[in-house]
């Protein structure tokens, strides 16, 4: 069943998102249902390896697994870390064949250090050996002042960025921490912006491949993010879907379209309206 949802495009976001005049709505479609194991889903990524693949995990609270799975959910392989899931939120992927795992959760404020873990990516069409899968970990510290929780992060060339997630109407920031996994210190993350217009909870985020497009979602809403011609780190909103509230907890792209991901196990297409050439503007 789709349900139904109003797309805004915003002046100057002709560049990605243009639509024909006329067009009718968007449209959240429901595709599937992850399997009984995954009844927790917090993040999610395309594999830029398997065709087909997506990456999930579990929010804290659940064994420390990593699942691929369909688009439509079906359950394809899983593969333990070894490592704890103390609070991993999202995934995120590179082009080396690396997959990343947030443990960046923080309800309350408590915790000092974060974690992002990195493991290669098993090739789902192969049988799980039953071992652990090895890991590689880079930690930030957080300072007294901003202990943010967070649920958002992805890949921007050799740094990853945590979106930090507010509940007080603050527009969500982004916080990037180099890759140095041979790193014997543990530094605060550099805060590098803001994402305009985003004072809901962020639960998750996704980057484009050729590093262009940033989407970010929460439980009401998605806001695509073009990157700014000026400034480091600056992002511009070319497009806002607003549906009815649910437990959205991760985006991925999936080609021109986005893949949400919610806790239930619901998974939904979102299909944004295609680019139009240039002379066609």
């Amino acid at each position: 069943m789709c349900i139904l949802v109003a797309i805004l495009l915003l002046g100057g976001a002709d560049a990605f998102l243009d639509a024909a005049e006329g067009q009718p709505p968007s449209s959240l479609e429901s595709i599937g249902r992850l399997d009984a194991a995954i009844p927790e889903a917090s993040g999610i990524v395309r594999s830029r390896r398997h065709p087909g693949i997506f990456w999930v995990h579990n929010d804290s609270g659940n064994p420390p697994l990593l699942f691929a799975v369909r688009a439509d959910g079906r359950l394809v392989s899983r593969y333990r870390l070894a490592v704890p899931n103390l609070d991993w939120e999202d995934i995120a992927i590179d082009d080396q064949g690396r997959l990343y795992v947030g443990e960046i959760g923080n309800n309350g404020g408590w915790l000092q250090v974060r974690t992002l873990y990195r493991v290669d990516e098993p090739d789902p069409s192969k049988p799980d050996d039953g071992r652990p899968l090895a890991a590689s970990a880079v930690s930030y510290r957080l300072p007294a002042s901003d202990r943010f929780d967070a649920e958002g992060l992805f890949l921007d060339g050799a740094q990853a960025v945590v979106v930090a997630k507010y509940l007080d109407g603050r527009e969500a920031a982004l916080f990037a921490l180099p890759l140095d996994f041979s790193a014997k210190s543990v530094n605060p993350p550099r805060p590098i912006g803001k994402l305009p217009g985003f004072v809901e909870p962020a639960t998750g985020a996704d980057l484009t491949q050729d590093g262009s497009m940033l989407a970010v979602c929460s439980y009401a809403v998605t806001r695509v993010y073009r990157r700014a011609v000026t400034g480091a780190g600056r992002w511009e909103m070319a497009a806002e879907v607003r549906y009815p509230q649910s437990a959205i907890e991760g985006v991925a792209w999936d080609g021109p379209d986005l893949i949400l991901a919610a806790e239930g196990s619901n998974l939904y297409r979102l299909r944004l309206p295609a680019r139009r050439p240039p002379s066609a503007r």
